[in-house]
């Protein structure tokens, strides 16, 4: 991971209000340090890291959490992660989905939703299960389209 830039006040002000246009909620990112990679792959990492030697030093393999991945069209596919932050508030895009369906969205199946809070069609949601936050997909004609990586997905039994 090769760091591309940090994002300044500006930047972050423009990433909060692409998130409440997406999901309809204000997350305050103004108290993160955020980067992003030359894919744009957007990382959050504590306040306390300096990234002054970044300047010198710009390979890192780990640093904060990968919050996700800006799309074109103004969107923002969001990480597991991401969406736990972001699914907490979201009143938009969001997916709600049986404990039945659950276990077949985190094996790596398309789900059938029960409920759709303001969806919008081929676009990223936010998929819930009760209170439980499972990741993110897109609605497609009468199905969630898995996104959860198979590196993270439950092994079937």
């Amino acid at each position: 991971m090769q760091i591309e830039k940090v994002l300044g006040r500006k930047e972050k002000k423009a990433l909060e209000e692409l998130l409440e246009k997406n999901y309809g909620c204000r997350i305050a990112l103004q108290d993160y340090n955020i980067f992003m990679t030359a894919e744009e792959k957007i990382w959050l990492a504590s306040p306390s890291i300096n990234f002054s030697i970044f300047d010198v030093l710009k390979r890192c393999y780990r640093i904060g959490i990968y919050f996700g991945k800006l799309k074109r069209n103004n969107k923002i596919k969001l990480s597991i992660e991401g969406a736990m932050i972001v699914g907490k508030k979201a009143r938009k895009n969001v997916v709600v989905i049986n404990k039945e369906e659950a276990k077949k969205f985190m094996q790596g199946y398309d789900v059938v939703p029960d409920e759709l809070i303001e969806a919008e069609m081929h676009n990223f949601v936010i998929v819930k299960c009760g209170d439980d936050i499972m990741g993110t997909g897109i609605l497609r004609d009468g199905y969630v389209e898995n996104l959860i990586p198979k590196a993270r997905r439950m092994v079937k039994m």
